[in-house]
C-alpha cells in the first residue's frame, strides 16, 4: 500500500502536469507563430525583415504589457475559482479591459506622434522612412487588440479551463501565421500582411474568447460593470515587475551583443541561434511554473493555506525531474542539434561550442525559471526582478572579463554556464516566500475564526 504522504504528492504532481500540458502546447505555438512569421519575412522582399526587426522594441514593449495584463487576470481567475466567485473573474477581466483602453490608446497616441521622429534615431534607410513609419503606425494600433485574447484565455486559464484556454490561443496564433503567409507571399502585398494579421486575429481571438466563456460559469454580463480598483494593485505588485522583466531581458541581450561582437559575427550569430533553443528548452520550465501558480492561488482563494507549501514542492519537483532529462538530452545531442539550426557551418560551430557548455546548467536553469514565474504570480515580483536583474547583470560582467581573459566567446560561455549553477539559491528564495505567504494566509485566518467566535 502506497504511504499517504506519497499518495498526496503524486496527486499534486499530476494536478500540476495536467494543467501544465496544455498550457506548454498553447506557448509552443505561440512560438512557433512567432518564429514562422519572422521565417515568411525572410521569403519577401528584403526589406521587409528589416522592417519588423526596426519595430522589434516597439513590439517588445507591447508583449509586456499585454503579457502583464493577462498574468494579472489570471492571478485574479484562479483566486476566484478557490473562493468559488465566478462572477469576480469577468468584473476583474471586465476592469481591466477598460484599463488597458485608456493605457493603450495614449500610448499609441504618443508613438503616432512621435512615430516621424523615430527613423532619424534608428538610423533608417532614407528610401524605407515613410514605409516604416506607417508600418509601426498600423502595427500598434494593431496590437491593441491583443489584450482582448488574452483577458478571456487568462480567464478561463486561471479558472481551470486550459484546455478551452488553449484552443483559443492555438487558433488565434493559426489565423495570424496563415494570413501573414497568404496576404505576404500569395496576395504579395508584402509586409503590410502583419497589421493586417494582427487586426484580424485580435478581432476573431475577442469573438472565439467570449464565446468560450458564456459556455462557463465564468459568464455573467451584469458583472462586467463591476469596477474593481483591486486591478490597479494588481498591475502594481504582478503585472509592473512582469513588464520590468521583458526590458531586463532586452538589455542583456543588447549587452550580450556588444561583449560578443569583439570576437566575430559568428559569435554573435551562434549565441543568437542558441538564445532561440534555449527559448524553446526552456519553455517548459515557465509553463510548469505558471502551472504551480494556478494551483497556489487557487489555494489561496479557497484559503487552503496549509496546502501551499506542498504545492510548491511538488511544482519543483516535477521541474527537476523533467529538467534532468532534458538537459541530458539537449547535451548529448548539441552538436547535430547546432548544425541543424545554425545553418552556416562556422555558426553551427559557435552553436556548438556554446550548447556544449550550457547545457547541463539546463538542469538548474529550468527550476529557476519555474520558481521566478511562482514568485511573480504569487505577490513575489519585486523580488524576482532582484533576482533577474542580479543574474543577468553577473553574467555579462564575469563573460565579458571571462572573455577577455581567455581571448574568445569561449571565456563568455563557461561564464554563463557557472552562473547558471549559481542560479540554485534561486529556488530557495521562492520556496522561503511562498512558505512566508503561507504562514500570514494561516495566521490571518486563525484570527479572523477568533474574531467571529467572540
Amino acid at each position: 500500500m502506497i504511504p499517504f504522504a506519497a499518495r498526496e504528492r503524486r496527486k499534486v504532481w499530476r494536478t500540476i502536469s495536467g494543467l501544465g500540458a496544455p498550457l506548454l502546447v498553447a506557448e509552443s505555438l505561440n512560438l512557433a507563430s512567432q518564429l514562422g512569421v519572422i521565417a515568411i519575412l525572410g521569403h519577401m522582399r528584403g526589406e521587409a525583415i528589416y522592417v519588423r526587426s526596426l519595430y522589434q522594441p516597439v513590439g517588445l514593449i507591447a508583449l509586456a504589457l499585454s503579457v502583464a495584463f493577462g498574468v494579472c487576470n489570471q492571478v485574479a481567475a484562479a483566486i476566484s475559482k478557490g473562493a468559488g466567485r465566478p462572477r469576480d473573474a469577468m468584473s476583474n477581466a471586465a476592469s481591466l479591459a477598460r484599463v488597458w483602453l485608456g493605457l493603450g490608446t495614449v500610448l499609441y497616441l504618443a508613438l503616432a506622434v512621435a512615430a516621424p521622429a523615430l527613423p532619424g534615431l534608428l538610423h533608417v534607410d532614407a528610401g524605407l522612412r515613410a514605409t516604416f513609419v506607417s508600418f509601426l503606425r498600423w502595427t500598434s494600433a494593431a496590437s491593441l487588440l491583443a489584450v482582448g485574447t488574452e483577458l478571456c484565455a487568462s480567464s478561463l486559464r486561471g479558472y481551470g479551463y486550459v484546455r478551452q484556454a488553449t484552443v483559443l490561443t492555438s487558433c488565434v496564433a493559426s489565423v495570424r501565421i496563415s494570413l501573414v503567409a497568404g496576404l505576404g507571399l500569395v496576395a504579395g502585398i508584402g509586409i503590410a500582411a502583419i497589421p493586417i494579421a494582427e487586426t484580424t486575429a485580435g478581432l476573431i481571438g475577442m469573438a472565439m474568447g467570449l464565446a468560450l466563456l458564456r459556455r462557463t460559469e465564468l459568464w455573467h454580463l451584469p458583472s462586467a460593470r463591476i469596477w474593481r480598483r483591486e486591478v490597479f494593485t494588481d498591475l502594481r505588485r504582478i503585472g509592473m515587475p512582469i513588464a520590468m522583466t521583458f526590458l531586463i531581458l532586452s538589455a542583456y541581450n543588447l549587452a550580450v551583443i556588444g561583449v560578443l561582437g569583439n570576437y566575430g559575427g559568428n559569435a554573435v550569430a551562434g549565441f543568437t541561434v542558441a538564445s532561440t533553443l534555449s527559448n524553446v528548452v526552456l519553455l517548459p520550465g515557465m509553463v510548469l511554473g505558471t502551472a504551480t501558480a494556478i494551483t497556489i492561488n487557487q489555494q489561496r482563494g479557497a484559503d487552503e493555506w496549509r496546502r501551499i507549501p506542498e504545492s510548491m514542492r511538488g511544482g519543483i519537483e516535477v521541474t527537476v525531474m523533467s529538467y534532468v532529462a532534458i538537459a541530458a538530452g539537449v547535451w548529448l545531442f548539441h552538436d547535430p542539434l547546432a548544425r541543424l539550426i545554425g545553418g552556416d557551418a562556422a555558426v553551427a560551430a559557435a552553436t556548438s561550442r556554446y550548447l556544449g557548455a550550457v547545457a547541463l546548467t539546463y538542469a538548474v536553469q529550468g527550476p529557476v525559471l519555474a520558481s521566478l514565474s511562482i514568485m511573480e504570480q504569487t505577490g513575489g515580483g519585486f523580488r524576482a526582478i532582484a533576482l533577474n536583474a542580479i543574474y543577468f547583470g553577473l553574467i555579462v560582467v564575469v563573460g565579458a572579463a571571462a572573455a577577455h581573459a581567455v581571448g574568445s566567446a569561449d571565456g563568455f560561455y563557461a561564464a554563463v554556464a557557472y552562473c547558471n549553477l549559481i542560479g540554485v539559491t534561486v529556488p530557495l528564495v521562492a520556496v522561503r516566500h511562498v512558505r512566508k505567504l503561507s504562514a500570514r494566509g494561516s495566521a490571518a485566518q486563525v484570527a479572523a475564526a477568533a474574531v467571529g467566535v467572540l
